[in-house]
């Protein structure tokens, strides 16, 4: 039974997020929220969710926006409806969680900024893994500074998969860009700084049905800033790395379940200008490093990437924030102006690049 502070919500969209990320979420956190309605184009598939949470159902967004029992509307519709839904919503005087992508373009997110000033209302974009454990990690590793000056960083998110929804379709904003984008570029971002970057992009169709890119490959330069990488790719059968980050003083590599960083304190070491003169015996300049390491273990359930269902902590410390901004007016831990500056970088990642068709060809016959 759901507590009597608990925060009731409508959800519109029961396919995959709504009902198996934020549903599920929900009737986990009884004590500060509770289902009150959804809607979902699916008229058999919300009826049924309805009663299977035991709540309203609507036969369209607007008579859920206009239910007086609904405070917060969860937007996890198809992503070309994430924005207007969610500016409707707030208009309708709703609190809003907005599902990734935060909009198509900045300007879809400043509409949204505008619409929850004008209300009042909490706008939360659904970033939920800026709180997975990896990425908090690989930031305390930086801010520790054991790495140095950061020059370069990595992010891959690969796997071998043939996909053939809705998800496939431009015409639906489907692709790796816009599904599992928001996430991996959340994250360079952080590596990036607060400076805006140089986008470059390639895109690819190689195994999906449809006609939108399922390998995508990004990186984000500036002045001053270390040089980010991004690669979302569904055509990668030897999955490597998810984490690489270079520095002055050394490096971190791993994946989201294990860490792993060396370093060397230069402090301990002695200095070496340059000396133009050739050496006595022809060598190369060369010394000993004394290395320094550690590593670092998420342990429990983690976030696997592209494709694969969510780690359900991170969306629990979502909705853990979120309820305190909503019932007790604290301060939001991910803003959407943060979130703003993401869209950009995919809005300019669209315009750096076309997406090509990969045709598959035989091997020639060697002779």
């Amino acid at each position: 039974m759901a507590a009597d502070g608990a925060i009731r919500v409508g959800i519109s969209g029961l396919g995959r997020s709504g009902w198996g990320i934020h549903a599920d979420a929900i009737q986990a956190m009884v004590d500060r929220y509770t289902v009150a309605a959804v809607y979902d184009p699916n008229a058999g598939r919300c009826q049924s969710s309805a009663e299977a949470l035991g709540c309203t159902a609507h036969a369209s967004l607007e008579t859920m926006l206009a239910d007086p029992d609904v405070e917060l509307v969860i937007v996890a519709s198809p992503n070309a409806h994430h924005a207007p839904q969610a500016e409707q919503a707030l208009r309708a005087g709703k609190h809003v969680l907005c599902e990734k992508p935060f909009g198509l373009t900045v300007a879809d997110v400043d509409a949204m900024i505008a619409a929850s000033e004008a209300s009042g209302k909490v706008l939360q974009p659904f970033q939920q893994r800026r709180y997975a454990p990896d990425i908090r990690k690989v930031m305390d590793v930086i801010s520790s500074g054991v790495l140095g000056e950061i020059t370069f960083a990595r992010i891959a998110w690969h796997g071998f998969k043939r996909r053939w929804d809705w998800q496939t379709l431009t015409e639906c904003s489907g692709g790796d860009l816009n599904n599992n984008g928001p996430h991996v570029i959340d994250h360079a971002m952080e590596l990036f700084g607060e400076d805006e970057p140089d986008v470059w992009c390639e895109r690819r169709r190689c195994l999906a049905s449809g006609d939108a890119e399922d390998h995508v490959k990004i990186i984000l330069r500036g002045p001053g800033n270390p040089t980010v990488e991004v690669e979302l790719s569904s055509v990668f059968a030897y999955s490597q790395d998810r984490w690489l980050v270079c520095g002055t003083s050394g490096a971190l590599r791993g994946t989201g379940e294990k860490l792993e960083w060396k370093w060397v304190d230069w402090s301990t070491m002695p200095e070496r200008p340059v000396q133009p003169e050739s050496t006595p015996d022809r060598s190369y300049n060369s010394e000993k490093l004394p290395w320094q390491s550690e590593t670092w273990s998420a342990g429990g359930d983690q976030d696997a990437g592209a494709g694969a269902a969510p780690a359900k902590q991170p969306v629990f410390d979502l909705y853990t924030d979120l309820y305190r901004s909503v019932r007790e007016g604290a301060a939001q831990t991910i803003t959407p102006q943060s979130v703003r500056r993401r869209v950009g970088v995919m809005e300019a990642a669209r315009a750096a690049s076309s997406i090509e068709p990969v045709a598959v060809k035989a091997a020639s016959a060697r002779p």
